[in-house]
């Protein structure tokens, strides 16, 4: 019988901690996605790409674990058993604890007008199947830089403007007391937009914070629906983005 060390079973133990360290330290992506091949073509690269991978089939059992372990990358299809991709999306965009996360869409519906909703919804982006798998490793690598780049920003600040109050670490907009639910990309604009008043922001300046750059042409005026949206859930504080013709919106 091989005896061990007090010395021995110390270093094992301290071993052990450090492997779950590095493991609890890696982003968490989960994949949400019925078909088996998807999920195998996908965990491996994004293992080796220092992606902790976790895979459900199902939307219902999948919003139960995001609400339970907040993933720090989403990837879904948008046709699953029970939910579909897209209610699964807006489940987690009305909760402040998920509506941050970046997501991440895989399908075969993947016309340009497909494209254009899930992003005007703010999907972060939208992988049309067939895919490699190293198109996806670097998109998901995108969206999680792109994603706590702006969220280090926007930690524990609070911005009080006349009767609009955003509380950035809870993703929350208060208009005269009242809470206003935006989705992420809306949510995302407002920041731009509030953090420089009176700054001239061009559209193309704006849609980088909230579209891949990938994103067609013919969408990149959905800026404008976004700030319509916006400016219609403010109510009276929407006043206050205004337009600056032919070049984009500002803060004032």
């Amino acid at each position: 019988m091989l005896l061990v060390s007090p010395l021995g079973l110390f270093i094992q133990h301290r071993m052990s901690a450090l492997i779950n360290q590095v493991d609890i330290m890696k982003p968490r992506i989960l994949i949400v996605d019925n078909e088996i091949d998807t999920q195998k073509q996908l965990q491996h690269p994004l293992e080796l790409a220092n992606f902790s991978v976790k895979c459900i089939q199902d939307g219902s059992d999948a919003i139960n674990y995001i609400l339970e372990t907040i993933p720090d990358v989403i990837l879904f299809d948008v046709v699953l058993p029970t939910m579909d991709g897209l209610e699964l999306y807006r489940i987690m965009s009305r909760h402040h604890r998920t509506r941050h996360i970046p997501t991440v869409i895989l399908s075969e519906q993947a016309s340009v007008e497909d494209r254009i909703v899930a992003l005007e919804l703010g999907v972060d982006d939208y992988i049309e199947k067939p895919f490699t798998a190293r198109e996806v490793v670097l998109r998901c690598r995108a969206v999680h830089r792109r994603s706590n780049g702006f969220l280090n920003q926007l930690v524990e600040e609070k911005i009080f403007l006349d009767q609009l109050k955003i509380d950035s670490s809870k993703r929350q907009v208060f208009c005269a007391g009242d809470e206003v639910s935006l989705t992420k990309t809306e949510f995302n604009l407002l920041i731009c937009l509030v953090k420089s008043p009176n700054r001239v922001f061009a559209r193309e300046t704006l849609l980088e914070q909230i579209l891949p750059p990938d994103t067609p042409r013919s969408s990149r005026r959905t800026v404008d629906t976004h700030i319509n949206r916006l400016r219609h859930k403010l109510g009276a504080e929407g006043k206050h983005i205004q337009t600056v013709h032919g070049i984009g919106y500002r803060y004032q």
